[in-house]
């Protein structure tokens, strides 16, 4: 039987009270939230305000927290990680030393959370791996060692793997850091599709405040370990919020075709010779 409560829930995450300190440092300071079935939930923030520390106490990375985390009713600290990569699939920031491995060799790592141990890959599992190459457009690349990868197609071979790892929730920290437009634009949709056409839950730590006002149905804003905004994205697009959030102004207009506000640069500090 599995250890996950098979009553249809709306509650997938319940955090009470997390915090999470360092030495002299707090990097999490009673942080409460839920995440709701379905949802794509961008977290947000400056730098060393505590995201990818929280995106890895969801997934039980890091364990010297206290407070409460529940996955459907279930305490994290009491799931076997294995148990925990079938429902959660995580991308971080930057992976491991994985050079020495080919991009199928890659995206076949997503699939050990359902193998035995001593066990190989199956036909079944080579087919799995197979269809997340094409969902990601990435067979071509099939026999390429990763370290000759461009940025944006190694993102794309990471995001294979976690297809084929077919857990119904993806962990994303900063997906799109470092990328092009065109990469940027291109994960981007992706991501949208997992979430609306497939129906996965999407948690992703992102700087870009305009993809979390653009992509995601909830926000939450970290500053300084502490939730300072937790709430839909257009209620985020509003100068006071983003201020509280960031300590700087904003410059927001319109978007041009969808009915919420947009960040645009700020204007230059100086005067520039004409």
């Amino acid at each position: 039987m599995s250890i996950f409560n098979s009553q249809d829930s709306s509650s997938l995450f319940s955090v009470r009270d997390l915090t999470v300190r360092r030495k002299t440092k707090t990097l999490l300071n009673t942080v409460s939230f839920d995440v709701v079935q379905g949802e794509y939930l961008t977290i947000i923030g400056p730098n060393g305000a505590g995201k990818s520390t929280l995106l890895k106490c969801l997934d039980n990375i890091l364990t010297s927290w206290s407070g409460e985390i529940l996955l459907e009713g279930k305490p994290v600290r009491r799931i076997a990680q294995r148990q925990l990569a079938r429902r959660i699939a995580y991308v971080p920031q930057s992976m491991p030393n994985v050079f020495a491995l080919t991009v199928r060799q890659r995206v076949e790592m997503g699939r050990y959370p359902h193998l035995k141990p001593l066990s190989t890959i199956s036909e079944t599992d080579q087919q799995m791996v197979e269809e997340a190459m094409q969902s990601m457009e990435i067979v071509h690349l099939a026999d390429r060692f990763v370290e000759t990868l461009s940025g944006g197609e190694m993102q794309k071979v990471h995001l294979a793997a976690a297809l084929a790892q077919q857990a119904d929730v993806l962990f994303l920290d900063e997906p799109t850091t470092y990328l092009d437009y065109k990469h940027q634009n291109e994960i981007g949709q992706w991501l949208r599709s997992f979430h609306r056409k497939q129906g996965k839950t999407i948690i992703e730590v992102t700087h870009d405040v305009n993809r979390a006002a653009l992509d995601a149905t909830h926000v939450i804003a970290l500053s300084s370990g502490r939730i300072v905004f937790d709430g839909q994205p257009k209620s985020l697009m509003n100068p006071q919020h983003l201020r509280n959030i960031y300590e700087i102004d904003f410059q927001l207009v319109d978007h041009p075709v969808l009915p919420l506000k947009i960040v645009v640069p700020g204007l230059p500090t100086e005067s520039y010779p004409e």
